[in-house]
């Protein structure tokens, strides 16, 4: 009972922090205009992944692009921390997860997170991003799921005049795509 009692108490501090995370997000008007290296981020994510896994995936990360972005650093962690988060969390042990960021041809760039996790059936793909929303509630409960992550990487992209593409079909994994465009000051360096 003691056991079950901390892992409600954890899920419910990672739900309040998440709901205040979502409305600092919404009351806040002016976005950071920072540049955000890239190199860093992306080895931070990597150390994220290898911790949340415990050594239980294959973790790769890949800077097929060698730029940096503009933006909010503090947003941009938050949102690509989610969806390595994601992976991990539902991705089975022995399972893969890559990290890679590409320069699109305008001047704009995504970082990809795919996986050979579980897969999302197509019904569910066009809501992932609402508040609340779960495609299982019993994997949410084994994983610790909110329900608010992807609404608010979604929102961090929208702030960022990007956004989120998703593919995946059960059984195949899925590959989650942050895109951002290049801003008239060129987003990216």
């Amino acid at each position: 009972i003691i056991e079950e009692m901390r892992r409600q108490s954890q899920r419910m501090t990672q739900l309040v922090e998440d709901l205040l995370a979502l409305s600092r997000l919404e009351a806040q008007d002016a976005l950071e205009d920072e540049d955000v290296p890239m190199a860093p981020l992306l080895a931070t994510l990597r150390r994220e992944a290898l911790a949340l896994s415990q050594d239980r995936h294959e973790v790769t990360v890949e800077d097929a692009a060698g730029v940096d972005l503009r933006g909010s650093a503090r947003e941009l962690h938050s949102a690509f921390s989610n969806l390595v988060a994601n992976a991990v969390r539902y991705t089975p042990s022995g399972g893969r997860i890559t990290v890679r960021l590409e320069r699109h041809a305008d001047g704009g760039a995504s970082l990809s997170v795919s996986d050979t996790g579980y897969g999302i059936p197509e019904a569910h793909l066009a809501r992932l991003t609402e508040r609340f929303y779960r495609v299982s509630s019993s994997r949410t409960r084994e994983t610790g799921g909110t329900g608010l992550g992807l609404a608010i990487v979604k929102h961090i992209l929208n702030r960022h005049r990007g956004g989120l593409t998703v593919e995946s079909a059960p059984g195949q994994g899925a590959a989650f795509t942050a895109w951002l465009p290049a801003a008239p000051s060129d987003a990216v360096t």
